[in-house]
């Protein structure tokens, strides 16, 4: 079995769930109680969120790749950073260091094609939604990325951080989501990615009617699978 490094603790609600759902998934392959083997470090989110309200991404990117360099040298086979908006410095942190990178865009992106879906709703915070690196591994699997409008972005981002990472959960923010979602069917999307990994603990695909690619259980399962190859 090889061993996963993952960059965890933004937030650490939902590194919690990467931690159940990668060791559920190896437990169920190999059974007699087989679990991941994996090193963990979990950052600070107020250091983090806070390099991110300054936007000083090559400070972020530093961050990263230190730890990154750290979890190779602790044995990690390859690295996972359990969040999507880090994922705007990927290929930077991915440059620096000897191992390979599950990067969580592409590996929805190829989830998606699967599903041979050309249109999809893209759900997360404004870095996600705005940045290009989620769009471009989507658009090289000839996706077509449907972006919620400018207020609904600003609507969802500010949920996610004042809400979501803290572990709030609202009836009111959920109906909000689920509304983003419709008008967004409507403008043609065939599918929408929850495109934070703390989206799927509000809201779930039995609240909508598009289908609903979870990036954190698309990522989860990529990380078994390497895990297990």
């Amino acid at each position: 079995m090889k061993t996963l490094g993952l960059i965890g603790g933004l937030s650490w609600f939902s590194t919690a769930v990467y931690y159940e759902t990668i060791n559920r998934i190896v437990g169920e392959k190999l059974g007699g109680g087989s679990s991941a083997k994996l090193i963990l470090y979990s950052v600070d989110f107020k250091e983090f969120k806070a390099l991110l309200d300054a936007g000083n991404w090559g400070q972020i990117e530093l961050l990263l790749s230190g730890i990154a360099g750290r979890l190779e040298k602790a044995g990690a086979d390859c690295l996972m950073m359990c969040s999507n908006t880090p994922h705007v410095v990927a290929e930077l942190v991915k440059a620096k260091i000897g191992i390979p990178l599950l990067n969580i865009a592409e590996e929805t992106a190829r989830e998606i094609a699967g599903r041979r879906l050309g249109r999809v709703a893209l759900l997360g915070t404004k870095f996600t939604m705005e940045q290009p690196f989620f769009k471009e591994s989507l658009l090289k699997y000839g996706i077509q990325p449907v972006i919620p409008c400018a207020a609904d972005r600003e609507s969802i981002n500010s949920s996610i951080f004042k809400e979501l990472t803290k572990g709030v959960f609202r009836a009111e923010t959920r109906a909000k989501y689920q509304a983003i979602i419709e008008a967004l069917g409507n403008e043609g999307a065939e599918g929408v990615i929850f495109g934070c990994t703390e989206i799927s603990r509000l809201i779930s695909g039995a609240d909508c009617r598009l289908p609903v690619f979870d990036t954190t259980a698309i990522h989860c399962k990529a990380a078994a699978d390497f895990s297990l190859s």
